[in-house]
């Protein structure tokens, strides 16, 4: 985070009218508006969580903000990416995001990448910016972000969202925690995600609005950072739960020359059905990890039914690091984000696997 306060960030007669309402915040003050000034903080993904989290960074007079996003604007992303309207439809999520917030205050720098974050361009872009605030809900860019947050000591600020259930942390934040570290809470914390059609909009709000609140206090050094903790937010039974995360054990992988154990980035493998059958299915292991009653109204014809909260239980890990020595293992759901989970607690415990691209749905 910037410590000096450069001329060039010094206060301006508008910064003052502007930010007034920020300033006369004993805990903030001059200085800390200066800092907010100085900062440099890029959005990854400008959907439901970083629009409201880039209104409020911009109206707080965070210096400079980058938009990274390869999207058009649907009609289906108008529900909760508050920062769009029936009239941006079809047009690309940074440019559109960029003008309404320049509207919103003309007196900081936005940058747009239109652009998938990717390995080749991550750490350019990354390298300009004190804080990341992650948006995205793609599994394999999110520890992708983890890893070159920790290589380049920069702050990542994790937000997710499902249909009522939202969680924030902050990673890489003073050699605490990062984002692989949460698998280990995995086995604490409920897996029964399989029924999610959706999401609550308000949820999306409340998650983007708490980034960027994390983010405003990291800045002006306020408040005490989340750090360490994975904060639930359940606005349906109006509850806040602060699970503690516990670092993951050293996994020697082809990282190991960082100083501090991180996990491995794993490719996530895939297969057809198609691919299966043009094999023998006794060359493979199909796990249906829906619940039993879901297995019981409609399942794959040689699948067998393990549920996502068994893979919590050592026996059944154990039983499938035998069985990986002779069938190729594949997981299946009518769920990609419960996928992910299963394919992510596998990869923990090292045993080789894929995931069926089609699902239960698709039969």
């Amino acid at each position: 985070m910037p410590n000096k306060i450069l001329d060039s960030n010094k206060l301006s007669n508008q910064d003052y009218d502007r930010y007034s309402r920020n300033i006369i915040i004993k805990e903030i003050g001059i200085y800390g508006q200066q800092r907010l000034k100085s900062s440099k903080i890029i959005c990854v993904g400008a959907g439901g969580l970083n629009s409201p989290a880039m209104l409020y960074l911009t109206a707080c007079g965070v210096g400079t903000i980058g938009i990274i996003d390869d999207d058009i604007i649907e009609m289906s992303n108008l529900q909760r990416q508050i920062i769009y309207n029936t009239t941006d439809i079809y047009n690309l999520k940074t440019t559109t995001a960029k003008k309404k917030l320049q509207l919103i205050n003309p007196l900081i720098k936005i940058k747009t990448y239109t652009s998938k974050l990717s390995s080749i361009n991550i750490k350019m872009i990354f390298s300009e910016y004190d804080i990341i605030i992650d948006g995205t809900d793609n599994l394999n860019i999110r520890q992708l972000i983890s890893l070159y947050c920790y290589q380049l000591h920069k702050i990542h600020i994790y937000g997710a969202i499902d249909k009522f259930i939202g969680y924030v942390s902050v990673f890489n934040y003073q050699n605490g925690p990062n984002y692989f570290d949460i698998y280990s809470n995995i086995y604490h914390t409920n897996t029964n995600i399989c029924e999610t059609i959706g999401v609550l909009n308000t949820l999306a709000g409340l998650i983007g609005i708490t980034q960027a609140t994390e983010a405003i206090k990291i800045i002006t050094g306020i408040g005490s950072v989340l750090s360490g903790y994975l904060l639930q937010i359940d606005p349906i039974n109006l509850s806040y739960k602060k699970i503690k995360i516990q670092s993951l054990k050293y996994i020697s992988n082809k990282y190991s020359h960082i100083s501090r154990p991180i996990n491995i980035i794993y490719k996530i493998q895939y297969i057809t059905l198609q691919e299966i059958k043009n094999k023998t299915f006794t060359q493979y292991l199909l796990i249906d990890i829906r619940n039993s009653i879901e297995f019981q109204k409609q399942h794959i014809d040689y699948s067998v039914n393990i549920p996502l909260d068994n893979f919590k239980k050592l026996s059944y890990i154990n039983d499938l690091k035998t069985l990986s020595n002779y069938h190729t293992i594949v997981i299946y759901c009518n769920n990609k984000l419960r996928s992910l989970i299963c394919s992510q607690i596998l990869n923990y415990h090292l045993i080789q696997h894929c995931i069926l691209n089609k699902g239960i749905q698709d039969l």
